[in-house]
């Protein structure tokens, strides 16, 4: 008597509720790696800064490991900008650059200013590796109610206990407004609120969309407005891409009419102001470098502002009252736009590189409607994280910025071999299987012993 065992329609009986040990393995490595790094930044939110050093072991040292025992190729560009960056950083323990408004200088400096770009590049090569495996499989938003709670309840209870606050501000309050800035938690909370939102047609897609407008409303970012004016544009039928296109537009105006209206902004605003000013200050420096850069090692921003009709501005205090330990974290204040610091420190190549590779993650023409939509919108939150905030030189943005740009290139790989559908996470088996068909399928095989 002979036995047979069929493969109906080319679908594997992993898909039918039994998976095998190699699947459960291949899991394994995602919650022993990978997530254990993007949950600490989602439940620490601005407390991450406490695990100090252990930034490199976790999720650093983790991403990289998951990344190479996942077989993924690096991020291409990414990977020329940051091997660029090293370069300018062993360049700058000789002083050999340029400088022009710059006047302290410690070696100690260039590996803290380096070290959260790595951990952006480690946690984005780490996130494609993971997506491209959750893509195939459709379970994208399977860790969504884990991830949400923890960037949206337990990290807000953690800066409440340790008493961060905004601006001098410690209340309740100003950790609820704190959920409308781009740092690590909210990143990785609005890659999954936003999913619910074009993911849905449901329940789920109208309570997002709620979540989305409480946070506009007592939230005084006005980045945050910004993406849900993006956010609801393309609820309303606008192609996302082009409202991405055109939010990137709409910054570059405003920063480059801005920077001839500093005083009148100042007196408006201090906050727009200022921000207005360093990218002037990093204009002027990459002119008197001639586009080269100043490198790494130098301070960033100016020890103290003057402006016409107010009395100095004091940003940093007096070098000679720091210890070594506060003159290192002075020395790495960033500029609050990661694309102007690029221009500083490694000059007109070094922000050329940095701007290709944001844009390497742009979401391709021929996704679905939703998915097109959803990428487009976290395509925005990604530029914008990058254009107002030191996301780039801060680690309580980098492993948000990071996770997202990852998946981003996940996607677009993913766009080059077949068109991914992606639902929301609770999916019934019967439509898993539908997304695997869509994969060039095999003609039944029969198994005889």
């Amino acid at each position: 008597m002979t036995s047979s065992l069929v493969i109906q329609n080319g679908i594997p009986p992993a898909l039918s509720g039994v998976r095998r040990w190699a699947d459960w393995s291949k899991d394994l490595i995602d919650y022993l790696l990978f997530l254990p790094g993007i949950w600490l930044a989602s439940a620490l939110g601005i407390s991450f800064r406490l695990i100090g050093p252990v930034f490199i072991v976790i999720p650093v040292g983790f991403c990289l490991v998951y990344a190479i025992l996942r077989r993924v190729k690096p991020p291409r560009v990414l990977s020329i900008y940051v091997v660029y960056c090293l370069a300018f950083a062993g360049l700058s323990n000789y002083q050999i650059f340029p400088v022009s408004w710059q006047v302290h200088f410690l070696p100690d400096a260039i590996i803290r200013q380096l070290t959260p770009l790595f951990g952006f590049f480690a946690v984005a090569w780490a996130s494609k590796a993971y997506f491209r495996r959750r893509l195939l499989h459709g379970d994208v938003f399977s860790d969504a109610p884990f991830s949400i709670t923890l960037s949206m309840v337990v990290a807000p209870a953690v800066m409440i206990q340790q008493g961060v606050g905004y601006e001098g501000d410690h209340s309740a309050y100003a950790v609820i407004a704190l959920s409308g800035a781009f740092i690590n938690n909210m990143l990785i909370a609005f890659f999954f609120v936003i999913g619910a939102i074009f993911f849905n047609r449901d329940r789920r897609r109208y309570a997002a969309l709620t979540l989305v407008l409480l946070i506009a409303t007592v939230s005084h970012f006005a980045q945050f407005r910004l993406l849900t004016a993006i956010i609801l544009a393309a609820c309303c039928g606008f192609p996302g891409r082009k409202v991405a296109i055109g939010s990137v537009v709409l910054l570059l105006l405003l920063y480059g009419i801005g920077m001839n209206f500093i005083p009148e902004a100042m007196v408006k605003d201090p906050n727009d102001g200022l921000r207005l000013q360093l990218a002037y200050d990093v204009i002027v420096s990459a002119v008197d470098t001639h586009g080269v850069g100043i490198g790494y090692g130098k301070e960033s921003v100016r020890w103290r502002y003057r402006f016409p009709n107010m009395p100095d501005f004091t940003f940093l205090p007096d070098p000679g009252t720091m210890t070594h330990s506060r003159m290192l974290e002075a020395l790495s204040t960033g500029v609050e736009n990661s694309f102007a610091a690029a221009l500083l420190r490694t000059g007109v190549l070094g922000c050329l590189l940095l701007t290709v590779s944001i844009f390497a993650a742009f979401p391709p023409a021929n996704l679905p409607r939703d998915v097109r939509n959803h990428a487009a919108v976290l395509f925005s939150m990604l530029f914008i994280t990058c254009f107002v905030n030191p996301a780039l030189e801060s680690p309580l943005q980098s492993v948000g910025v990071g996770f997202v740009y990852g998946y981003l290139l996940a996607l677009r790989a993913k766009a080059r071999v077949c068109t991914p559908r992606i639902t929301w996470s609770g999916d019934s088996v019967r439509s898993r299987a539908e997304r695997f068909r869509l994969h060039p399928l095999p003609p039944p095989v029969r198994v005889q012993p």
